[in-house]
């Protein structure tokens, strides 16, 4: 008898920890999961505002007289300076940690929110996250070969904030995502100038294994 009930005690033992062993395992999956995730949105919106860096094309006020006509040299002068600034290597800095919003700053940007989606899911997981990570600029795809650094104590204290040295500057909330990580909901912080940045609230959905950007409202407006 005695042997039968260290038997039952083995087995229960043995499902317990087989039991342990599994949830760790798949909460092992579904970070690895987010965190592809997270890099593949990072990824994509540095290569939307690295595109928007750079001004398109576009001519002065007339030189002296209202009749000045513009000719294909002053054409081609405009799009050689266009060519050479998007070729020309950027230095993008990111902010070293994914933050987490204050709630009330999310629920002053509410009704911002809902004019990007109304998954009620998903704004609620986005109202009641508070996640805080670091950021591996080594994860974020760099097609273009740009020089990624992280923004530091340094730049804090230079004379015009670092941007002497950088182009941009990019920070990024705690990604939000819905259970099937089809939908994702955040806000991006974009800067080319100690005074001269903003705040971006942008929803995306994933199509064929894509993200998409569907919303891209700047905050109160």
């Amino acid at each position: 008898m005695a042997m039968n009930v260290n038997n039952t005690n083995k087995y229960v033992f043995l499902i317990i920890v087989l039991l342990f062993l599994s949830c760790k395992e798949k909460q092992k999956i579904s970070n690895n999961i987010e965190e592809e995730n997270t890099y593949q949105i990072i990824s994509l919106l540095l290569s939307e505002f690295r595109e928007s860096m750079v001004l398109r094309p576009g001519f002065p006020p007339p030189p002296g007289e209202d009749t000045y006509e513009f000719t294909t040299k002053d054409s081609l002068r405009s799009y050689k300076y266009f060519y050479k600034q998007t070729i020309r290597k950027k230095t993008i800095a990111f902010w070293p940690q994914i933050y987490a919003l204050g709630k009330k700053h999310k629920g002053e940007e509410l009704q911002t929110i809902k004019k990007c989606t109304n998954d009620k899911t998903l704004i609620n997981l986005f109202l009641e996250s508070e996640k805080n990570s670091k950021i591996d600029i080594n994860k974020v795809a760099n097609s273009k070969k740009d020089s990624l650094i992280y923004y530091t104590e340094k730049h804090k204290k230079m004379l015009r904030g670092g941007f002497d040295e950088i182009d941009m500057l990019l920070s990024f909330s705690d990604i939000t995502f819905n259970k099937d990580y089809t939908k994702a909901l955040l806000v991006v912080g974009r800067s080319f100038g100690k005074l001269n940045g903003a705040s971006i609230l942008i929803f995306l959905e994933k199509k064929y294994y894509h993200w998409e950007i569907k919303c891209y409202l700047f905050p109160n407006k």
